[in-house]
């Protein structure tokens, strides 16, 4: 277990890696079910996070967990992993956690000193109890929001009459394919560009509803750039949020080495492989990170353009259009003939206004999951510190 497996006092076992050890290192390293594991070092919010561990499989835990064991006849460990992620308990951590060389770390003697209120077996029980069911009641509106979003591909390629090619089987078979010296020349020569998920998804996306133009003649590319914000607002990839293109931040930046401007209604289309199903419709004039594309929409509306190469199969081809090896990217010659349908213009605000109300309902429930969590918090720590008097 590592510290991206442990999430929010709850385990995501979704990326796993293993681990040969010997007899004696899986004695001393093997974790037992109610053990506490601490997130020895992080950024600020995350470093103490914590989480119990409640699975029957052989399992160990990285060097940047610290794992605490403590006496059930008197301590639950759900109680103490709940109690440290309540506020009385962040503030003890972030009392007592170091900076270091821009990192957060906190040590097992310091995690030793840490107070936890006294209280009875049984109160601890029903602390535990109405946190885990504010937790699930959270989990639910997430769940639901998460739905909404993915919701959303489905919607936007009915309305456009475009059916989403099936994944194919990663056999070495189904890996090999043929291109006539005639499809590639004067384009790229490498396998990847030219897998059959493209190939497909292009095709998919020209026997749709509408007849599709490239991207180069629907949008104009923005190359202007400066070296200082000029206090004008910032946009870094950090800044939005992946499924709903929303701006979560500012992050103003006194001296920077370059940023691409962009005016209000343009779309700024992420380069980079971990980031590529980020799209940002701004509604101000700034600047942003250069690992943005400055999309100027012309024969489409910029919310269409934004919500269309958000969508799955437009990340089924630029997934495989990156060049370079240490920081993938998206070049601007790669991208110039996606091809983009190219409705009526009153189906496009249809589409888009439809797609939007979709994405600001999630974001309620979202917002309303995070409420009711911190009003269940404090609820329950008013609960302890009552019952510690």
């Amino acid at each position: 277990l590592r510290m991206s497996n442990l999430q929010n006092g709850d385990w995501d076992y979704s990326n796993l890696k293993s681990i040969e050890l010997s007899e004696n290192e899986r004695n001393l390293y093997t974790l037992k079910n109610g053990d506490i594991l601490f997130n020895r070092t992080n950024s600020k919010e995350l470093v103490g996070k914590c989480g119990v561990f409640k699975e029957e499989v052989v399992m160990v835990f990285a060097s940047y967990l610290i794992r605490v064991r403590v006496n059930q006849e008197k301590l639950l460990p759900d109680f103490a992993s709940i109690f440290l992620q309540l506020p009385l308990g962040r503030l003890q951590i972030d009392g007592i956690s170091r900076q270091i060389i821009g990192m957060t770390n906190i040590n097992a003697e310091e995690i030793k000193q840490l107070l936890i209120p006294s209280l009875t077996i049984k109160e601890q029980e029903k602390a535990v109890a109405n946190m885990n069911f504010a937790y699930v009641a959270k989990k639910t509106k997430e769940t639901e929001a998460q739905r909404l979003l993915d919701s959303i591909d489905d919607y936007l390629l009915q309305e456009l009459a475009i059916e989403l090619p099936e994944e194919g089987k990663n056999s070495l078979q189904e890996r090999m394919f043929y291109r006539k010296s005639s499809e590639v020349r004067g384009g790229r020569l490498d396998a990847v560009a030219w897998q059959e998920k493209v190939e497909k998804s292009r095709a998919a996306i020209k026997e749709g509803l509408f007849k599709p133009l490239k991207l180069m003649k629907v949008a104009a590319f923005r190359a202007e750039q400066v070296k200082a914000l000029s206090n004008r607002q910032y946009v870094g990839l950090e800044n939005v949020e992946s499924q709903t293109g929303e701006f979560l931040s500012s992050n103003p930046k006194g001296t920077i080495s370059s940023a691409s401007v962009f005016k209000n209604g343009d779309v700024l289309f992420s380069k980079l492989r971990p980031y590529l199903n980020k799209v940002f419709l701004p509604h101000f004039d700034g600047v942003c990170s250069t690992e943005f594309h400055v999309l100027k929409a012309e024969l489409v509306k910029s919310s269409f353009l934004a919500n269309f190469l958000m969508s799955k199969i437009v990340l089924n081809q630029t997934s495989c259009l990156m060049t370079g090896n240490t920081l993938p990217r998206l070049q601007t010659e790669d991208i110039r003939s996606l091809l983009i349908p190219v409705p009526p213009l009153p189906k496009q605000e249809e589409i888009a206004t439809h797609i939007e109300a979709i994405r600001n309902q999630a974001k309620q429930l979202r917002n309303q999951a995070a409420d009711d969590l911190e009003q269940a918090k404090q609820e329950v720590e008013a609960m302890i510190l009552e019952g510690a008097e």
